[in-house]
């Protein structure tokens, strides 16, 4: 019994102990579920590609079609129109045109660009990026990634916040293969 006895007030104790211990401020938080989770992680700025794209060649000819794939390492592109699809070199193109539609989803509501215009034409940015900094996520729904890296921490904070409520759209890329870059006209669109 005096066992028993001595294991409670030694638990007790210990108990009570932990009430008075306190955390140092600055050791952990815990997630406030307050907090909502944004779109943009690592400067990666989820933008949406419309399905009818316009390649507008060096040599003055166009393909149109939507663009399905993005290789970077071969320099590439893929346009598939008619469920064929056609392998483009970026050295060989002038720039690329996108219109038509564009599905984003927005509250479970697909909204689709095209129905209205609903953006300010003064908001466009162009963003010059390294190839690999592009990639198409899912070419079905239109949707690829940038990582932004060449703009100062003031824009890219602009940029973020945009995003939170808008989807940046691809209005236009072109390609500089000399530097392996990319640059892409985008417009914000309110979701």
């Amino acid at each position: 019994m005096i066992k028993l006895t001595t294991k409670i007030i030694t638990i007790a104790s210990l108990t009570v102990g932990l009430g008075f211990y306190s955390i140092p401020k600055n050791s952990f938080s815990l997630p406030s579920p307050e907090i909502k989770s944004t779109k943009v992680q690592n400067n990666t700025i989820p933008v949406a590609l419309p399905y009818d794209a316009t390649v507008k060649l060096k040599t003055g000819s166009t393909m149109s079609g939507k663009i399905i794939g993005f290789e970077q390492q071969q320099s590439m592109i893929t346009l598939q129109r008619s469920r064929q699809s056609k392998k483009i070199s970026m050295a060989d193109i002038n720039k690329v045109e996108f219109g038509g539609e564009v599905k984003f989803i927005h509250s479970g509501e697909v909204i689709i660009r095209g129905e209205d215009d609903d953006f300010d034409p003064n908001t466009r940015q162009i963003w010059q990026e390294p190839l690999n900094h592009f990639k198409i996520t899912n070419a079905q729904d239109g949707k690829a990634e940038v990582i932004l890296s060449n703009l100062s921490k003031g824009k890219l904070r602009g940029v973020v916040a945009v995003s939170q409520t808008n989807t940046y759209v691809v209005d236009e890329l072109s390609f500089d293969n000399n530097n392996n870059q990319i640059n892409l006209n985008v417009i914000p669109y309110s979701e």
